[in-house]
C-alpha cells in the first residue's frame, strides 16, 4: 500500500478511484480497518468507496455524511493499511500480469492476509 499511497498522495484519492476503480479487495479492506474504531455507517461508506469503487458523491447522498468526514475517514484507513503492512512485513504492489495468473496471485494474497487479519488471540 505504501507504493500506492506514494502515487495517490499528491492526487485526489477520489478522482483516482473514479479513473481507476476500486483500490482494494475485501481482505485488504479488513487489514486496512484492523484496529480502527469506526462506526458501522462509516465503515460501510469506506467499503463502498474503496472496495466497490462507488463515487464519494453517491456515498454522501446515500449516507448523509459530510464530504470532509469521508475524506478524513479514507485518509485514516489508507494510513492504517500502510502501518499494518509495515508492521507485518508486507507490501502492496500493483502489477500487470497475464489474466491466467489471477487465481495464483489471489491464492497467495488470501493465504497471507488470512493470517494477518485474524484476531491475534486466535494465532498459534
Amino acid at each position: 500500500m505504501h507504493i500506492l499511497l506514494e502515487h495517490i498522495d499528491s492526487l485526489d484519492v477520489f478522482k483516482w478511484i473514479e479513473d481507476h476503480g476500486p483500490i482494494m479487495n475485501d481482505k485488504q479492506f479488513s487489514l486496512a480497518t484492523k484496529g480502527l474504531r469506526i462506526r458501522a455507517k462509516s465503515k460501510d461508506a469506506a467499503y463502498r468507496i474503496l472496495v466497490l469503487g462507488q463515487s464519494r458523491q453517491e456515498v454522501i447522498e446515500d449516507t448523509g455524511m459530510q464530504k470532509a468526514a469521508i475524506s478524513q475517514l479514507i485518509n485514516n484507513i489508507l494510513k492504517n493499511l500502510d502501518e499494518q503492512l509495515k508492521k507485518n512485513g508486507l507490501v502492496y504492489q500493483q502489477y500487470v500480469l497475464p489474466e491466467k495468473l489471477i487465481p495464483v496471485i489471489d491464492a497467495l494474497e488470501e493465504e497471507h492476509l488470512n493470517y494477518y487479519v485474524k484476531d491475534p488471540k486466535s494465532k498459534k
